[in-house]
């Protein structure tokens, strides 16, 4: 059973062979790894057999990324989505957002036209993501024959983006964009629909261009580990209408729906169900989310990629074995779990814990049967 198979049973609802896996990894966490002996030519995906890579997908209004400052680990960027920050080049989570480009309507009216394509720019996909990249990216025909090199491998294949709420936050700011929840909700609402228009019309361009990846992978936190950011009513109102509408044209173009949201917004999962959305991620430990009960209530309509606490991971070889075979046994009943960390593997872990973790799965993760198996 190759690894496309192998998460394509797994999002049937089957049991295939072994749980399928995949991971994400902070900056400096590979850092780490490589002075403790990843070679710097072996990407951890590889080195470790996953079965999912992801593209990164371009639907940015394009600003002319730019290089500010750099002064030691620090530096300050224009990104493609008009915000500028300040970030560390060697960790993941030091990041400061200095400005964004749509302080009031007639703002966004102007970035709204700047969301269009021609024949002649790069491409919007990539197998390097796009934030923070200072290159306006590869040709059509360069990222064809990258995506083939992928589909080679024969595994499950995400093309990755921001969802409506996460581009709103690069183009709008976090603190502007939740006083918009009550004061502005209708600005927010045009936002949201006009990106997701112009992802849509990106995402169908790279199908044009014969890159046809398995599923849209789309980043959209929507909650904290208290809760969400705002009221289910609010997204409801604002967001839901934009996430219908990708996920109507996910099911249309038979691409599968994959969703990347941190915290606990476990109140509107429902919703999302009812937008197509199949698959969730990283579901937080830490959130109070776990796997097993999830199974129980939405078992029969979602698939889960994660909710491995990473703290145990740091913790001690003893706690993430426990942590892992509580949890993986239960939650691969009738497939519909994927093994990955509960949001990305930081740096207190080490390269020889991490191949511990991959041992522990391999133990917990394997199927009786050897071979598929339909469940009710």
């Amino acid at each position: 059973m190759n690894s496309k198979e192998r998460v394509l049973l797994t999002l049937a609802h089957e049991e295939p062979d072994r749980v399928a896996k995949y991971d994400a990894f902070w900056v400096d966490t590979l850092i780490r790894w490589r002075e403790e002996g990843l070679l710097e030519q072996v990407t951890p995906e590889d080195y470790f057999d996953f079965d999912i890579r992801s593209m990164g997908i371009d639907a940015s209004p394009r600003f002319e990324p730019e290089l500010i400052k750099e002064e030691g680990d620090m530096i300050i960027l224009k990104d493609r989505f008009g915000y500028v920050v300040e970030k560390s080049k060697t960790k993941s989570r030091t990041m400061h957002f200095i400005s964004h480009p749509v302080k009031n309507r007639d703002d966004w009216d102007q970035v709204k036209k700047r969301f269009v394509m021609t024949d002649t720019e790069p491409a919007r996909i990539d197998e390097e993501a796009f934030p923070f990249r200072l290159d306006m990216g590869p040709t059509w025909e360069q990222a064809r024959k990258r995506f083939q090199a992928l589909r080679e491998k024969d595994v499950y294949l995400l093309g990755s983006a921001y969802g409506p709420h996460e581009a709103i936050l690069r183009l709008r700011g976090f603190e502007k964009t939740l006083y918009d929840v009550v004061d502005h909700p209708d600005l927010l609402a045009d936002m949201a629909i006009g990106y997701s228009d112009f992802l849509i019309k990106v995402i169908h361009r790279c199908l044009k261009e014969r890159i046809h990846i398995d599923a849209f992978f789309m980043i959209e936190d929507l909650a904290s580990t208290k809760g969400m950011l705002f009221s289910p009513r609010q997204w409801r109102e604002i967001f839901k209408p934009s996430v219908e509408k990708i996920g109507s044209f996910l099911r249309e173009n038979k691409l599968d729906f994959w969703m990347h949201s941190c915290g606990n917004g476990e109140e509107v999962f429902y919703d999302l169900i009812e937008c197509g959305v199949q698959v969730l991620n990283p579901l937080e430990a830490k959130s109070g989310l776990d796997v097993r009960e999830l199974k129980k209530k939405y078992g029969n309509h979602l698939t889960f990629l994660g909710n491995i606490d990473v703290r145990a991971m740091a913790e001690s070889e003893a706690a993430v074995a426990f942590e892992m075979r509580e949890k993986i046994t239960v939650a691969k009943k009738c497939g519909g779990y994927i093994y990955h960390s509960d949001h990305s593997v930081p740096p207190e872990v080490s390269l020889q814990r991490y191949r511990y973790v991959m041992n522990v799965l391999e133990k917990y993760g394997a199927y009786k049967n050897k071979r598929s198996v339909s469940c009710p």
